[in-house]
């Protein structure tokens, strides 16, 4: 499943860049995470993932890792998990571009997501709008950060 979101913030690309590498910061505003921590700085970090997708509640343990940087510019990631309780998988690549236009940051983010086990027997439909959703919280919760605090 492909999703891709932008949001713009009203705030400088550099403001944006170094927020997205605030791991504490930045991990406030993923929807269901519920702790995050560096593993090795700027290139892994691991983070535990809850959140209820249909009847199931998921734990996903997940580790991410940055495959490519580009600075100021983009950051392409790799995180996956496992909830052995429920017998699920998740993958997910993450591509994540600034640019500067008008005195304001536009923030993109393009997933390919990846369910395998029984969270993927419920289906397309709901995972999509989950996952949708779940994306959608974090994009607001990314603008409302940087602008609240100018």
């Amino acid at each position: 499943m492909q999703f891709e979101k932008q949001v713009e913030i009203q705030a400088p690309r550099e403001k944006v860049w170094n927020f997205i590498w605030d791991v504490d910061q930045f991990i406030a505003c993923v929807p269901g995470c519920k702790e995050a921590k560096t593993v090795e700085e700027g290139k892994r970090y691991s983070a535990t993932m809850v959140e209820k997708v249909g009847p199931f509640k998921v734990e996903f343990p997940t580790t991410i890792e940055v495959l490519e940087r580009e600075e100021l510019s983009r950051i392409k990631a790799q995180a996956s998990g496992a909830d052995n309780k429920i017998g699920s998988r998740m993958k997910l690549d993450l591509e994540v571009k600034l640019r500067e236009e008008d005195n304001k940051t536009v923030l993109q983010f393009i997933a390919g997501v990846d369910i395998l086990g029984k969270l993927a027997a419920l289906g397309h439909g709901i995972i999509k709008r989950k996952a949708d959703q779940v994306l959608d919280e974090f994009a607001q919760a990314v603008k409302k950060r940087l602008e609240g605090d100018s």
